[in-house]
């Protein structure tokens, strides 16, 4: 399931900030000022017809940037359970035509284009397509697969946050 706009700014800020200062997420001792989180539009595609592809891989490379631990403690993140996390954030390129495999991850994970045009698809049925600027988070366990729908080369960049005793992905034979 795509989650909400509120939810993938908070799991994105989570994530830089991890992987930034590899630190621990403590309760901050002031009361923040109340910022607007980012409108992120997304393009659902216009008719439920779909390139059909394999759940295999096919011209994808995904290159881990950076990968800390990071603890949270209550009432840091509201969404959150307390506890051990990993964050991680990966380059994805997706060559033209290319496609990730079918997979799905153990914890939060937020993408953002950085080139191309890529289509995301969920085992569920929601697909979305997404342009340079544009983003979207996906709930845990969630099935997905992207592909490169643009005319050239697609990248973007993936934050994950995940329970350090969740498995980090796990392929799927089928694809969504």
């Amino acid at each position: 399931m795509i989650l909400s706009t509120r939810l993938m700014a908070g799991a994105v800020i989570l994530a830089i900030t991890a992987s930034a200062c590899g630190g621990t997420a403590v309760a901050p001792t002031a009361t923040p000022t109340p910022t607007v989180a980012p409108t992120i539009v997304a393009t659902v595609a216009p008719t439920p017809t779909k390139l059909v592809v394999a759940a295999t891989g096919q011209g994808s490379t995904s290159a881990k940037l950076t990968e800390n631990k990071l603890v949270i403690a209550d009432g840091v993140a509201p969404d959150l359970a307390s506890g051990n996390y990993v964050s991680t954030v990966s380059l994805v390129t997706l060559e033209k035509g290319g496609r990730t495999v079918a997979h799905k991850h153990g914890g939060i994970e937020s993408i953002y284009i950085l080139q191309g045009t890529v289509d995301f698809r969920t085992a569920s049925g929601v697909r979305v397509i997404l342009s340079r600027g544009q983003g979207v988070s996906v709930a845990p366990s969630t099935t997905l697969q992207a592909v490169n729908v643009g005319d050239g080369v697609a990248k973007f960049v993936a934050f994950f946050l995940t329970a350090e005793t969740a498995p980090f992905q796990t392929n799927v034979e089928e694809a969504p």
